[in-house]
């Protein structure tokens, strides 16, 4: 293994709500250092070289110029989706990894993703070892074809990657103070609209739950409706339990997905045709 032949990682460095301390430290530790090291590059880390949020200049450079990188994204860190786009605008390679049963960010269909396990058994780490150096060498290959693996460059069909000015020492400071404001204003408005998104979907998940108690309540007084037809009660009484079914139907569908509407449609429909079969024996 060449020590100057790079695989900078991209992970949380603190844990995150919900995981076990030194989580992620035991993932990169049991599972991505050893799938890097065998897959013949150096591992990266940059709390490895400095302890604190900010990336230094250093990191910045590593980040951008190593020869490969591996992206964490189980736990939508900011930090970590800010350094993949900043890696991603340099077009370099880049092997994303994602703890399996963890929600997508967003829809990264086009993207190749390798799972691992976070129950980090002994055989479970071996497998998915052996999964991610695969994926590692896969992706080095493709690059090295000019097809490029997980390069968003290619996928947009965008003419030309970005580019870091040669900068002297004497620039050196003030060219990190620069990067620095920009980077921390930018991530704080990555965080900020990762926030706003979690938000809606928060929104939008409880409305589908209200959708489906509705639709669950207006199937439930179809059975009812049917029952009170076969036992022959009044017109009166039947049309008004289906005004009822069918208003909440309405109400639902204005509110609901695609696939919810198409539900909803079969009840109205169902609805019509026990309407039209009272409606045609009474006039026998």
């Amino acid at each position: 293994m060449e020590t100057d032949k790079k695989c900078f990682v991209i992970m949380p460095i603190s844990d995150p709500e919900g995981y076990d301390k030194g989580h992620f430290k035991r993932v990169y530790e049991d599972i991505l250092k050893i799938s890097i090291q065998n897959a013949g590059y150096c591992p990266v880390r940059a709390d490895d070289i400095l302890q604190t949020n900010f990336i230094h200049l250093d990191i910045l450079q590593k980040l951008v110029h190593s020869p490969m990188a591996i992206c964490d994204l189980s736990s939508r860190n900011p930090n970590v989706l800010f350094e993949l786009g900043l890696r991603q605008a340099f077009d370099m390679p880049t092997v994303l990894v994602q703890e399996f049963g963890t929600p997508k960010i967003f829809d990264i269909a086009p993207m190749r993703i390798t799972d691992y396990r976070k129950g980090l058994i002994y055989r479970e780490v071996l497998e998915d070892q052996k999964t991610i150096e695969s994926a590692i060498i896969a992706t080095k290959e493709a690059t090295d074809k000019g097809d490029g693996i997980n390069s968003l460059i290619n996928l947009l069909s965008l003419s030309n990657p970005a580019k870091l000015k040669e900068v002297g020492e004497n620039n050196t400071a003030q060219m990190l103070q620069v990067v620095m404001a920009e980077m921390n204003n930018l991530r704080n408005d990555f965080g900020r609209s990762l926030s706003r998104f979690d938000e809606r979907l928060d929104s939008s998940a409880r409305e589908r739950e209200v959708s489906s108690f509705e639709f669950d309540r207006a199937r439930i007084e179809l059975q009812d409706l049917k029952q009170l037809i076969e036992s022959g009660a009044p017109e009166p009484i039947i049309r008004e339990n289906a005004d009822r079914i069918q208003r909440r139907i309405y109400e639902i569908m204005e509110k609901s997905s695609p696939d919810m509407r198409m539900r909803c449609n079969r009840i109205l429909k169902e609805i019509d045709m026990l309407l039209t079969s009272y409606s045609a024996k009474n006039r026998k």
